[in-house]
């Protein structure tokens, strides 16, 4: 699966915050993390909250500004969290424990339901090839 677009790379060789569109190569995963009330365990009652992630196939990295909540510099990122629209989830069912190329724009876990360090906001107007 391959999502066209353009990647951005900053000078550093890290990838661009958004609103920068950038390309990630890695293995598809579905996983689950405790989300509320306590973000602790799921066995204990925290509702489960279900994602899709990639694994990028190299760790990756980020440039940004050290006092941005969202868009801080980060190094050795080995998962991203995928931001999808409902039809997007579909698409990408298929490919779920596969190498796939994904083109969005980046931020960095702000919040408790954010379970890796970056997430990856799929771009909309991508569309899906092989």
């Amino acid at each position: 699966m391959l999502f066209t677009a353009h990647a951005s790379a900053t000078e550093t060789g890290c990838l661009a915050y958004e609103p920068a569109e950038t390309a990630i190569t890695g293995k598809l995963v579905r996983l689950v993390f405790p989300g509320p009330p306590n973000f602790e365990s799921i066995a204990l009652g925290d509702e489960a909250e279900i994602h899709f992630y990639l694994v990028p196939a190299q760790p990756i990295c980020t440039d940004g500004d050290a006092s941005s909540a969202t868009h801080y510099p980060q190094h050795d990122v080995n998962l991203v969290q995928l931001v999808l629209r409902r039809g997007q989830y579909q698409a990408l069912k298929a490919s779920l424990g596969r190498k796939v190329t994904l083109i969005g724009s980046l931020f960095a876990a702000h919040t408790a339901h954010h379970h890796a360090p970056l997430l990856l906001d799929l771009a909309t107007k991508s569309t899906l090839g092989h």
